[in-house]
């Protein structure tokens, strides 16, 4: 590990406003709304570069530049830009061009000395924080009108039919009462802001629990899907029904070379944390690393409850036991990688169907045409389409929650490249030591620190962390490296 000096220059400007930026925090995540944090002298400079001089040491002064930006960064109607340039022992850069100011601070002022400004921008996703709910009673058939309208081969495409439907959809909804005539406008903002427009879909397959290819389960999981994005149940916006949707419909939100923090779109893709290395970091670029320990929870195994009676056909005095295939009842769904794992070698976690699939199966129930009929559809359904779905969901439940909680973390100097790649959430990245492997590890967070002040940094913290790029139980592979997420296969 070494010690890197580096020498920092710092040009921002937001809504016209030339900032004299003394420090920058650049913080990413996965699921997260990227964010630039500005601390800055209270009064407008040309460059960051240039000294800045205080005219008068009043609190009125320090205050104009605050109170102007603050009004601006209550609509997120304004946007700045930042450029840091890193010189010294190595050489960086990063442009951030575009980005919405969304937050203003002061520090408190005293007699002998000026204030910090803080001034927050944050990627354009951050749009989608704007508008994402119906403040409208909606008719008993607004489902039902809905359905045919869902449409897509990946969520963004069946969310972004969804909202369009609904923003236009007038006459699905009660009218509000004499002179409350608000609620409809916030409707039609739905289709403004669309997900298309901030993120791209990236990984294998496209549907939940029904991949790519064209079948029955691809057109229920569709349209449970979209009633489920339905903004109906809380006051929320469109970001908040994605975060809601990562655990429902395992996806995450991250950041790829072609779409991340420095250009317009990031990346929604299956959740993947043990894709292949693409970013390898060096241990003696390090001046920190907090090693891996122990799993505080080992897993062996993910089961799946079914949907109580209505995964095997009960005996509703139809037919005799209800079931015109004479289909055996199944027990629930476990998803185990290794066999010979021992009694105490882990925990077996227990979960239930996911609710979209639930919605989906439940839409062929057995009152159709006629009920022979109908029964003998969910049946088929049952076997075909569903045993075989859950299967699939303890696969992946597993993959995304085995090694999970096993953490580790690297400090250096501030560096936005590593090998020439961007350093980037939701990527594998490979720490090396002495020409070999240390350990790998998914990127859960990256923060860069500048100041023109010294202490610059650049933090990346790791989840999934193992020894190897695959993972493995007792000697026996358990996850392959590249691994996709088996609920989109």
């Amino acid at each position: 590990m070494s010690e890197k000096v580096a020498k920092i220059s710092i040009d921002a400007s937001v809504a016209g406003h030339g900032l004299a930026v003394q420090e920058a925090t650049i913080s990413l995540g996965v699921n997260a709304i990227p964010e630039v944090e500005l601390l800055c002298a209270p009064s407008e400079a040309s460059s960051s570069m240039e000294s800045t001089t205080v005219k008068k040491n009043t609190v009125s002064n320090y205050a104009k530049m605050y109170r102007n930006l603050s009004v601006l960064a209550e609509g997120l109607s304004e946007t700045g830009n930042v450029s840091i340039q890193v010189s010294g022992d190595d050489r960086d850069s990063c442009s951030l061009s575009g980005w919405i100011l969304s937050g203003v601070g002061l520090s408190s002022v005293g007699a002998t000395s000026a204030p910090y400004l803080s001034v927050i921008l944050q990627h354009p996703i951050c749009m989608l924080t704007k508008a994402g709910s119906i403040y409208e009673t909606p008719k008993g058939d607004v489902n039902e009108k809905m359905r045919p309208e869902l449409n897509g081969s990946n969520p963004i495409e069946i969310i972004d039919s969804a909202y369009k439907y609904m923003s236009g959809a007038d006459d699905m909804f009660f009218p509000p009462p004499s002179g409350y005539d608000m609620a409809p406008e916030f409707r039609h903002a739905l289709a403004k802001y669309k997900l298309s427009d901030y993120l791209t879909w990236k990984g294998p397959g496209g549907v939940f629990l029904a991949g790519g290819e064209d079948g029955g389960l691809k057109g229920r999981m569709t349209i449970a899907i979209g009633e489920a994005a339905f903004p109906d149940d809380s006051g929320s916006s469109t970001w908040d029904m994605i975060l809601r949707s990562s655990g429902s419909l395992l996806v995450s939100v991250t950041q790829d070379e072609s779409n991340n923090y420095t250009k317009k779109k990031l990346v929604l893709e299956p959740t993947q944390p043990w894709k292949t290395a693409s970013v390898t970091i060096d241990e003696s670029r390090c001046s920190s690393i907090d090693l891996p320990g122990m799993d505080p929870f080992r897993l062996i195994g993910v089961m799946a409850r079914k949907l109580g009676p209505y995964a095997d056909l009960p005996n509703q005095g139809f037919l005799p036991n209800g079931n015109p295939l004479e289909e055996k009842p199944t027990s629930e769904v476990m998803y185990a990688p290794v066999k010979d794992v021992g009694i105490s070698d882990g925990r077996i976690v227990k979960t239930h169907a996911p609710a979209m699939l639930d919605a989906a199966f439940r839409m062929d129930a057995p009152y159709g045409d006629s009920v022979s009929q109908g029964m003998i559809e969910l049946s088929k359904q049952m076997k075909d389409d569903y045993n075989s779905a859950i299967g699939k969901y303890c696969k992946a439940v597993y993959e995304i929650t085995a090694a999970s909680m096993i953490q580790a973390k690297v400090q250096m100097a501030v560096s936005f490249h590593s090998e020439g790649k961007l350093l980037l959430p939701g990527n594998t990245c490979k720490l090396s030591a002495n020409g070999s492997d240390l350990f790998y590890g998914y990127i859960r967070n990256v923060v860069h620190h500048v100041s023109t002040n010294g202490g610059n940094s650049t933090t990346v913290a790791m989840s999934y962390v193992r020894p190897e790029a695959s993972f493995k139980l007792k000697g026996q592979t358990a996850i392959s490296a590249g691994s996709p997420n088996a609920a989109y296969t």
